[in-house]
């Protein structure tokens, strides 16, 4: 089963494509199906609605980048802040704190702000003169009236008594960009409230699979693995800040901490359903992934695929909060 799966897994899109429909851990949505699918229009109106084009102008006239490389990064960032919102609207009420953990270009956190959330975005300060600090801050100045705060520290450095608490805290892509990972860990959850849950989604290297790069490797040996199967071409940049994060981690940590988990199944067969589907996300990946992905929907193998558990698949959607006392 687990060469099957690593199979499958290799030739499917980067993980930040694939996390959707959140979440079969016995969540109770909080949002109706119409209310959850309004909200997806209203993001897509809100998204639709930036000037990307103007943004990208202004930005590239003080950088050394093309207007079309800032483009494409707004439109790379547009497309997760859809992810998003799809990994948290089961979990959406009102009068919740919430927090955005890896906020990027704040897409997700000024859209749930300017429908009412209350929502605060943490994204660390890398300086305030790179590309990506220009081009946040031309996003956060075209919606300066929303007020959205953005606290920018790392995520190991959160604390209740300067950055107070949450009822939920999530993030997409982003743990396993976090060297110490387990820091970050404990830092969230001394911020979140009593009843509150955290919703984290990122690779799970228990599959010998990288999903920035579309390459294998060996998380116990990612300087062979580099030399191996990186290409000289590849701006090894990503691949250094990795800590190669497995869904085995997260659970020995929850369970060291007292911590009640619960991993999303179907990852991967919803990924291969998503571009089997989805005429657009099809076209991005078209070739032998979509290939792929239509011969295991078309093929009966889909229902094989739906049960590989979460520790044999990659990514992982994780929701973490803490242990309920007795009454």
């Amino acid at each position: 089963m687990l060469a099957f799966a690593y199979h499958l897994i290799r030739v499917s899109p980067p993980a930040r494509c694939l996390v959707h429909n959140f979440i079969h851990c016995e969540v109770l949505s909080i949002l109706t199906t119409e209310e959850q699918s309004a909200l997806t229009d209203r993001l897509d109106q809100f998204l639709d609605a930036l000037p990307f084009e103007h943004i990208a102008e202004e930005v590239a006239q003080s950088s050394q980048h093309n207007v079309e490389t800032i483009a494409a990064m707004l439109d790379t960032y547009a497309n997760e802040s859809r992810v998003s919102v799809g990994l948290i609207k089961d979990h959406l009420q009102p009068g919740l704190q919430l927090l955005e953990v890896g906020a990027g270009l704040c897409f997700t956190s000024l859209f749930l702000k300017s429908e009412g959330y209350q929502i605060t975005a943490l994204e660390p300060a890398i300086g305030g003169f790179g590309m990506f600090e220009r081009l946040k801050n031309a996003v956060l100045k075209h919606h300066a009236a929303l007020q959205l705060e953005v606290i920018t520290v790392p995520a190991q450095q959160l604390n209740r008594k300067q950055h107070g608490q949450f009822d939920l805290i999530f993030s997409n892509n982003v743990i396993e960009h976090i060297p110490d990972w387990q820091a970050a860990f404990t830092a969230m959850t001394s911020v979140l409230s009593r009843q509150g849950s955290m919703v984290h989604a990122c690779p799970n290297y228990s599959v010998p699979y990288e999903p920035h790069y579309g390459v294998p490797v060996f998380r116990r040996l990612p300087g062979l693995s580099r030399l191996l199967f990186l290409s000289s071409r590849c701006d090894a940049e990503i691949w250094d800040s990795l800590n190669f994060i497995t869904c085995k981690n997260i659970r020995n940590y929850c369970n060291s901490y007292g911590l009640t988990y619960c991993f999303e199944k179907e990852l991967l067969y919803n990924a291969l359903k998503r571009i089997d589907d989805d005429p657009l996300f099809k076209q991005r990946h078209q070739g032998f992934i979509a290939g792929i992905a239509t011969f295991v929907m078309r093929s009966g193998l889909g229902e094989l695929i739906r049960r590989i558990p979460p520790a044999m698949a990659t990514p992982m959607i994780v929701e973490i909060s803490r242990q309920q006392e007795e009454s």
